[in-house]
C-alpha cells in the first residue's frame, strides 16, 4: 500500500508533519503520491497546497529530524533560550554569563550529535550544514516564535539571528496554519521581570553633586544614543546584505526544488519506457520462435517440392 493511500482520510496537517519527517531522497515522491490522493478523492484544493509544499533543505530536514529523534534536547535547547532572552530583558549580567557558557555548551553538542544522527539516517551531511543546524537552533534560542516554528519539525530552511530584529520567519515553516509542536518551545518572555537587586548606598561623603550626577548622566545618555545609532546603521547594512543573500538562496533552492521534481519525472518516464522494452522484448520472442517455426517449414516444403521435382523428371 503505497503512502497516500495509508494517508487517506488523516487531518492534513498529520499528512505534512509526516512529509517533513522523511529523508530527502522520501520527499518528492511521497509529497507527490499525497498531492494525487488528494486530488483522486475530490479534494483537489489539498492536492494543490500538498503539491506546493517545498522540499526542505539538508539543514532544515536535519534541525526537524532533531526535533523528532531528540526532542528533549531541542526542548531543554528552547528553555534555556527563554531563560537567555528573560535575562536579557532584566539586564542579569551574571546569569548572562552563565546562561551564555551553557548555550555555548549545548550547541557544540547538538551540532556534533545532529551529524551523528545525519549518518546514521544513510543521509551525511557536511560540516557547512552541521554549522546551518547550529545557527538555527542559536536563533530559535533568541527568539519565541522562531523556537515555536523550530518546534514544529516542519523547517523549509534554515533560520538565523542578527542579534536586532526578530527572526525571519517568511516562508521558514511549511504550511504553517496546520502547525503544530512536536516539542516544548520553552516559555515566551511575557514581560514579567524578576525582582531587580537594590542600588548600593553610598555614604555622603562619597556621592556626586547633582550637578556632577546630571553631567555624568548627559555624557553617559550621549554616548549610549551614539551606540545605538551607530548599531542601527550597521544592523540595517546586515539587513540588505542578508536579504540579498537570502532572495538569491531562495531562487537557488526553487531552482534545485524544480530540477529534483523534473528527474522524479524522468525517473518515472524511464520505468515507463522499461516497461514498454520489456513488453516489446516478450512479443520479439514470441515472433522469433514463430520465425523459427516458420523456417524449419519452409525448408520442409523445399525439401517435399525438390522429391517431387525429381520424381517427375524420371517418369520422363
Amino acid at each position: 500500500m503505497t503512502a497516500a493511500r495509508q494517508g487517506a482520510g488523516r487531518e492534513p496537517g498529520e499528512v505534512v508533519t509526516e512529509l517533513y519527517g522523511l529523508l530527502p531522497a522520501d520527499f518528492t515522491a511521497a509529497r507527490n503520491q499525497h498531492a494525487a490522493e488528494a486530488s483522486r478523492t475530490g479534494d483537489k484544493e489539498l492536492g494543490k497546497r500538498l503539491k506546493a509544499l517545498p522540499k526542505p533543505s539538508a539543514a532544515a530536514w536535519l534541525a526537524n529530524t532533531l526535533v523528532r529523534q531528540e526532542g528533549q534536547a531541542i526542548a531543554d535547547v528552547l528553555s534555556l533560550g527563554a531563560s537567555l532572552r528573560e535575562a536579557q530583558a532584566d539586564l542579569d549580567r551574571d546569569e548572562l554569563r552563565r546562561l551564555n557558557s551553557e548555550r555555548h555548551r549545548m550547541l557544540r553538542a547538538l551540532a556534533r550529535q545532529a551529524r551523528e544522527l545525519a549518518g546514521e539516517t544513510g543521509h551525511p551531511v557536511s560540516a557547512a550544514v552541521a554549522a546551518e543546524v547550529e545557527q538555527t537552533l542559536w536563533a530559535a534560542m533568541t527568539d519565541a516564535d522562531a523556537a515555536a516554528a523550530l518546534a514544529t519539525g516542519r523547517l523549509v530552511r534554515g533560520l538565523e539571528a542578527n542579534g536586532w530584529e526578530p527572526v525571519d520567519l517568511d516562508g521558514a515553516v511549511a504550511d504553517p496554519g496546520s502547525a503544530q509542536p512536536l516539542v516544548s518551545a520553552g516559555a515566551r518572555n511575557d514581560g514579567a521581570a524578576r525582582p531587580s537587586r537594590p542600588a548600593p548606598v553610598r555614604g555622603d561623603g562619597e556621592g556626586m553633586s547633582s550637578r556632577q550626577q546630571r553631567a555624568a548622566q548627559a555624557k553617559a545618555l550621549r554616548s549610549a544614543e551614539d551606540a545605538l545609532a551607530s548599531a542601527k546603521e550597521t544592523a540595517r547594512k546586515a539587513e540588505e546584505q542578508l536579504a540579498a543573500v537570502q532572495a538569491e538562496l531562495d531562487s537557488q533552492t526553487a531552482a534545485r526544488d524544480a530540477l529534483t521534481d523534473e528527474i522524479d519525472d524522468l525517473r518515472e518516464r524511464i520505468r515507463e519506457l522499461e516497461r514498454e522494452v520489456s513488453t516489446v522484448d516478450r512479443h520479439r520472442g514470441t515472433l522469433e520462435r514463430s520465425r523459427d517455426t516458420a523456417r524449419r517449414e519452409a525448408r520442409a516444403a523445399r525439401r517435399a517440392l525438390d522429391k517431387a521435382e525429381a520424381k517427375l523428371q524420371s517418369l520422363h
